[in-house]
């Protein structure tokens, strides 16, 4: 019985059978957690972009005259940001001749998958500035 039992030991011992089962669980969890933070970064990234957009479509409309006050301009892109971020603030300015508008909106809006808790507290600036055209010249 003893030399039964030592032999199923060493066959045991040299099986080789589960190892990429073993290695497959111990790496999930990292490669899950390196899938989530890209999915979030890329997601903030790209809704900066959208905000650019939105912020140099209201400066332009102010440059020519279609938005004719800075809170006109303000309230267009909250307008536009409303269903996206509810937390989205724009203020926007003319001087010398330029708009400046900036918006400051909650990275936590824009994540998906969420496992990084460092980006609910995040504020993602967009800044953007247009030459107002003169149309009476």
């Amino acid at each position: 019985m003893g030399y039964v039992m030592k032999q199923v030991f060493h066959r045991f011992a040299r099986d080789e059978s589960g190892t990429a089962t073993v290695e497959f669980v111990l790496w999930l969890p990292m490669v899950m957690l390196a899938f989530g933070l890209t999915v979030d970064v890329s997601m903030i990234f790209h809704s900066q972009s959208q905000v650019l957009r939105i912020v140099q479509d209201a400066n332009r409309n102010a440059s020519i005259g279609r938005l004719r006050t800075p809170a006109e301009t303000e309230d267009y892109v909250e307008a536009r940001l409303q269903a996206a971020s509810s937390g989205a603030h724009a203020t926007s300015s003319i001087s010398a001749g330029v708009i400046s508008t900036t918006v400051t909106y909650p990275a936590r809006d824009f994540q998906i998958v969420g496992f990084f808790s460092q980006f609910n507290d995040l504020q993602i600036t967009v800044n953007s500035e247009h030459l107002l055209e003169d149309w009476g010249a």
